[in-house]
């Protein structure tokens, strides 16, 4: 591929992405130690269609469509908008599983015709046509919307071998009547420079195929990529709440809308209330039961705490943010406490001399808080990690466990 062939196609702002899908009630749960309840599940569907998200995948065999079929279910009680729509990722190495589960579940057959059916490992047993056995497997049960993802390692790059590999795939998906494309960035090893060379290709090599990134953020970019993908042409955009996913995450679904808010990009079939999407994002935390990340871009519960005085930096800029305060040992300064009494509608009574002596007293009095402080952070590192620790299955306990309740 010629780097520099497609740079002319991108666009950056001012364009629609008319498909957004969230990954956060698959990729999330997969990342997620603990077992979820279906409730705290649909309570965040809930939450996400209160701000604009429509699409959602709702499972992964080998686990029963419990999740996919409280969407309908909710769908018709008016719990939810009746545009919601449902994918369901089928993997190939245990696609029997996930069939026997729909099939011998007695669904609504109008359900099954709804769902995007997305096969994952597609080259699996490829010489036994696995993939094409598993198609017209869900296709006798009415299902008619598919989508395939193509696994990639991209840790050196995408070479004219890889770029044919992937084409190769493509084509086998489109010849069994699959309408979307979802190119993974398995190992979440891409750049964005590549990833737009590598999404401009594509768009250019089918330009009738509906085209997503799925970035994993090992290195950090995941939204980078993904805003890269729409950007040279793809159609469809995931992400999940505050990025969670396997190993570092996905895209960050507040994210990556806020870029595009940003852009004037309108991604989707609603308006998102941004608002109600970092609630979201707040509460899949708790449902996760994840250590709360207070400094996240975006969503973070603190992300928008600032240095009071003079280190503030966007304040001496004159930006108008919203935003909390907090004084630390750096930012004592007279021109600190002068702000701060101003703040207070205090009125400023000492000269520079005592400002200057009750600084140094203040300081003398945070070097001492340290000790404790620092004492209560180890004790609550500690607390996390044995939680950790102590409530997730390894494959050693799953063994012991195993066979022990075989006995």
């Amino acid at each position: 591929m010629n780097a520099n062939l497609y740079y002319k196609n991108l666009r950056f702002n001012n364009f629609p992405v008319p498909f957004l899908v969230d990954e956060t009630l698959r990729e999330g749960v997969e990342r997620c130690p603990f077992p979820i309840s279906v409730e705290s599940k649909m309570q965040l569907l809930e939450k996400m269609t209160e701000a604009g998200i429509r699409d959602f995948i709702v499972g992964c065999g080998p686990e029963k469509p419990d999740v996919w079929e409280a969407l309908f279910k909710y769908r018709e009680a008016n719990r939810i908008p009746k545009d919601t729509e449902a994918s369901y990722i089928i993997l190939l190495n245990c696609w029997e599983t996930a069939f026997d589960y729909f099939k011998k579940g007695n669904f609504n057959p109008d359900w099954i015709k709804e769902t995007t059916f997305s096969f994952g490992m597609i080259n699996y047993r490829e010489s036994q046509g696995t993939f094409k056995k598993a198609v017209d497997a869900f296709r006798s049960l009415g299902a008619g919307k598919f989508k395939a993802s193509v696994l990639n390692n991209f840790r050196n790059g995408v070479e004219p071998e890889k770029y044919a590999e992937i084409c190769r795939q493509i084509n086998n998906a489109l010849e069994l009547g699959v309408s979307i494309i979802r190119i993974n960035d398995s190992v979440g090893s891409m750049q964005p420079h590549i990833t737009h060379q590598l999404c401009s290709t594509l768009v250019k090599d089918y330009p009738k195929t509906i085209f997503c990134f799925h970035a994993h953020n090992d290195t950090g970019l995941a939204l980078a990529n993904a805003m890269a993908s729409i950007q040279a042409g793809f159609q469809m955009i995931e992400g999940s709440l505050a990025g969670f996913g396997n190993r570092s995450g996905i895209a960050p679904m507040e994210q990556v809308l806020n870029m595009c808010r940003v852009n004037n990009i309108k991604v989707g079939r609603q308006p998102i209330d941004m608002k109600k999407l970092l609630e979201a994002a707040l509460l899949s935390e708790d449902i996760f039961m994840q250590a709360p990340n207070v400094f996240r871009p975006v969503s973070g519960a603190m992300e928008t705490d600032s240095n009071f005085g003079v280190l503030n930096i966007p304040d001496f800029l004159g930006v108008p943010d919203k935003k909390n305060y907090f004084v630390n040992y750096p930012g004592l300064h007279p021109d600190t406490i002068k702000m701060a009494f101003k703040k207070c509608e205090i009125k400023n009574i000492y000269t520079e001399e005592e400002i200057l002596e009750g600084i140094d007293k203040l300081r003398s009095i945070m070097e001492t808080e340290i000790h404790s402080i620092t004492e209560s952070y180890q004790d609550m590192k500690s607390s996390v990690y044995r939680f950790y620790h102590e409530n997730s299955w390894g494959y050693e306990k799953l063994s012991k466990n195993f066979i022990d309740i075989m006995k």
